[in-house]
C-alpha cells in the first residue's frame, strides 16, 4: 500500500510544472531502483532451514533385551539460528538425546537414537519427531527400523549375538564377535555403523574356515573394512572401548555389518549391541 501512495503523490508531482515535471523521470527511477533492490533482499532471505542428511536407518536383526544406537546429523543449511524448541519419540522405548538446541547458520549436531528391545520379538519401525522455527519445515521425522525376529533366515550370523563388556568389578575395554556365513554363497561383509560416544572404530580382523581363507579388502583401514567369507566361513570382528571412557560409566552401544553379495547388493544387516560398566 506504501508504494502505491507513493507512485500516486509523483504522478500528481509530475503533472505539475515546474522543477518537479523536470526530476519527475529521476524520482521515478530511483524509486524502482529501491523497491527492486529491497525485493531481492526480501526473496534471497532464507531464514533458518534445517537438513537430516541420513533420516532413515536400518539397524537390521539385533537381539532381543538389549540397547543399540544410531546417530543423526542435524545442519542449519539457512542463513539465520535454527533453533530446535523439542525432540520427541514415538515410544517409550526410544529415547533421543540432543548435544546442541542451538545452531548458527553452517553448525551442526547429532540426536542419537537409543532403542531398547525389550520385548520386541519381531520386525518394528521408531521415530522422533523434532521440532523447530524453520517457517517451511517446522516438524521433522527420523525414523528407525530393527528386527527381532530370530526364525527368519539370514546370510550372516553374530557369534556372540551382543557383547557384555562387565561391569566396574570385571570390565575389559577389548572384545571380539565371529560372524559366519549362513549363505550358499560367498559373502563380503563391512561395517556400516557404529557409535563412537562409547566405541573405537571396530575393525575386521580375518576370515577363515577350515578350508579357505577369507580374502580381505582394505583391512588395512579399519574404519568400514570389507571383507570376504566364504560359505560356511567365519570373519571376526575385533571391538574397543574409547580410552576416555570410565568403567563406572553405563555403557550402551552397538555396531551395525551389512552382508552383500558379488554385485554388491545387500543380503542382510545385522546389529551387535555392545553395554557393560557400572555397578
Amino acid at each position: 500500500m506504501l508504494d502505491i501512495r507513493i507512485f500516486i503523490m509523483i504522478f500528481i508531482l509530475g503533472k505539475k510544472g515546474g522543477i518537479m515535471r523536470r526530476i519527475y523521470p529521476f524520482i521515478l527511477v530511483v524509486l524502482l531502483l529501491v523497491i527492486t533492490i529491497g525485493t531481492v533482499i526480501s526473496q534471497e532471505k532464507q531464514g533458518p532451514r534445517i537438513t537430516i542428511e541420513e533420516p532413515n536407518f536400518d539397524f537390521g536383526f539385533a537381539p532381543e533385551g538389549t540397547f543399540m544406537a544410531h546417530e543423526y546429523v542435524i545442519k542449519n543449511t539457512g542463513d539465520e539460528p535454527l533453533e530446535i524448541k523439542r525432540v520427541r519419540t514415538t515410544c517409550g522405548c526410544t529415547s533421543a538425546p540432543i548435544k546442541k538446541m542451538h545452531l548458527e547458520p553452517g553448525e551442526e549436531t547429532t540426536i542419537t537414537i537409543i532403542f531398547n528391545s525389550t520385548r520386541y520379538f519381531h520386525k518394528t519401525s521408531k521415530a522422533a519427531i523434532i521440532s523447530t522455527n524453520d517457517p517451511t519445515r517446522p516438524s521433522e521425522k527420523i525414523t528407525f527400523i530393527a528386527n527381532m525376529d530370530t526364525v527368519k533366515p539370514r546370510a550372516i550370523t553374530p557369534k556372540p549375538r551382543k557383547i557384555d563388556l562387565g561391569n566396574v568389578n570385571d570390565f575389559h575395554r577389548v572384545d571380539s564377535v565371529k560372524i559366519q556365513n549362513l549363505s550358499e554363497n560367498d559373502v563380503t561383509i563391512q561395517i556400516v555403523d557404529y557409535y563412537e560416544v562409547f566405541l573405537e572404530e571396530p575393525w575386521i580382523v580375518g576370515a577363515k574356515t577350515p578350508i579357505i581363507e577369507g580374502t580381505s579388502e582394505g583391512t588395512d583401514e579399519p574404519q568400514y573394512s570389507a571383507i570376504s567369507i566364504p560359505v560356511g566361513g567365519t570373519a571376526t570382528i575385533k571391538v574397543s572401548v574409547r580410552d576416555d571412557i570410565s568403567p563406572e560409566e553405563i555403557i550402551r552401544a552397538s555396531f551395525t555389518v551389512s552382508a552383500m553379495d558379488k554385485g554388491g547388493n545387500e543380503l542382510t544387516r545385522i546389529t551387535v549391541p555392545v553395554f557393560g560398566g557400572g555397578e
